[in-house]
């Protein structure tokens, strides 16, 4: 298995046997339905498609599929990542959302990609994923593995919560805000970026702590190694959420754990499309500015 750092690497995928396929999305999306049955047939000769799921749910993946296909946007495709627990296969994510990127293959490129990885030649690249616990009173209360983010906020009626991190069983911070974002390479394009953090390269094994609104002017982001073991408490009632989707309620010095997973996440890439480009094309990134109006 590749390891994390290695920016693109070769989708290999069963030579001795047909090919297993997935199809998960979104039907919310009106166009998804519609893909799915094209994908489906376009499938037919290449592969064994074992499944097309577009609902809306979190239950783990029982089948295991050589490779996924995810219809709909960057929620649809982080939930994918919650419902694979462990599995390893590559995902192209096909973009239905407003942004895309991690879905970040549009709907008219995905057969030429399907060709490209049936055929030996698709590229993908492994991202590093997060383990997140919170213990109360020595008692595991969830344990999950994320690829974006994990977020602590306020909880109802606080006026600012304060986070103690540790990293390393070293003291690192006080923070007091509104919340705090810790983040992956893949999660730094996401919240962490809104709440004005940076942005990391997706080969990075390394983290980023952003504080949602602190109350102190001095302090901004921090990146940690990707391999440190972070220990976050809270001082008053908060809310964790786990690439948008986990939620937990918090309660004065329960302990939030990060650490690293173990487990990557294997991202089908276009090579029309690009980390790079893609900064580029949705976030105007490094644009010069337009001329001014009348």
């Amino acid at each position: 298995m590749p390891e994390v750092g290695t920016l693109s690497t070769r989708v290999r995928l069963p030579r001795s046997r047909t090919p297993r396929v997935l199809i998960l999305g979104d039907r919310t999306k009106s166009e998804v339905p519609l893909l799915a049955r094209r994908l489906k047939t376009f499938l037919k000769d290449r592969a064994q498609v074992v499944g097309v799921d577009l609902r809306r749910h979190h239950g783990k993946i029982q089948n295991r599929p050589d490779l996924v296909l995810v219809l709909g946007g960057d929620g649809a495709l982080l939930a994918a990542s919650h419902r694979l627990d462990g599995h390893r296969p590559p995902v192209i994510g096909v973009n239905f959302g407003s942004v895309g990127f991690l879905a970040a293959v549009a709907p008219d490129r995905v057969e030429e990609i399907l060709e490209d990885v049936l055929n030996g030649k698709g590229r993908c690249e492994n991202r590093a994923m997060m383990r997140v616990q919170v213990k109360r009173k020595g008692k595991m209360r969830l344990d999950t593995h994320i690829l974006n983010d994990v977020v602590l906020s306020r909880g109802p009626g606080a006026s600012l919560l304060g986070i103690q991190l540790h990293a390393d069983r070293r003291p690192v911070c006080f923070y007091r805000g509104d919340g705090l974002v810790l983040s992956t390479a893949t999660g730094s394009t996401a919240y962490n970026l809104s709440a004005g953090g940076p942005i990391l390269g997706p080969s990075l094994e390394a983290w980023v702590v952003t504080p949602i609104a602190p109350h102190m002017v001095g302090t901004r982001s921090l990146v940690l190694p990707g391999k440190r073991v972070a220990i976050l408490k809270v001082d008053a009632p908060a809310v964790l959420t786990a690439d948008g989707h986990v939620e937990k309620a918090l309660l004065p010095e329960d302990q939030v754990k990060a650490s690293p997973s173990g487990r990557i996440f294997r991202l089908v890439v276009d090579p029309k499309n690009l980390f790079y480009s893609r900064l580029r094309g949705k976030l105007h990134w490094g644009a010069s500015p337009g001329p001014g109006q009348a």
